[in-house]
């Protein structure tokens, strides 16, 4: 889960940076669909990219996230991903780059997923 995680957080995505966020979001689809075994839906609003991943014909559970971040372009210069300590640095590294990736992971542990949704938006630090 690390390595996924540093793969999301080394991508960029503020979210006032559509071609970011459109990045961000083939990134969260590539692994998604790696972990997953199942390409997700891409929804385009307003210019910006969510991905949603739907297990069987009834929705029961949604698990929820975001891959864009507050944090402008560039600032993986002064604020890079690293794990010291046991300590995970990064933008987005806590919220929610390491939470789509835990949602995944339980996903993909799942031995039934029918019923099962993830939606990851790229909107969600707007306000």
């Amino acid at each position: 889960m690390i390595a996924d995680i540093e793969r999301l957080v080394r991508c960029e995505s503020p979210s006032d940076d559509l071609d970011s966020v459109a990045r961000s979001a083939d990134v969260v689809a590539a692994l998604g669909t790696e972990l997953l075994g199942a390409a997700p839906e891409r929804i385009v609003l307003d210019g910006r990219t969510h991905l949603r991943w739907a297990f069987g014909d009834t929705a029961r559970v949604l698990l929820l996230g975001h891959h864009d971040t507050v944090w402008p372009l560039g600032t993986l210069r002064t604020h890079p991903y690293e794990v010291v300590d046991g300590v995970m640095r990064g933008p987005g590294c806590f919220d929610m780059k390491a939470g789509v990736v835990m949602a995944m992971h339980a996903i993909a542990a799942l031995e039934e997923r029918e019923g099962v949704t993830l939606l990851v938006t790229g909107d969600e630090e707007l306000g």
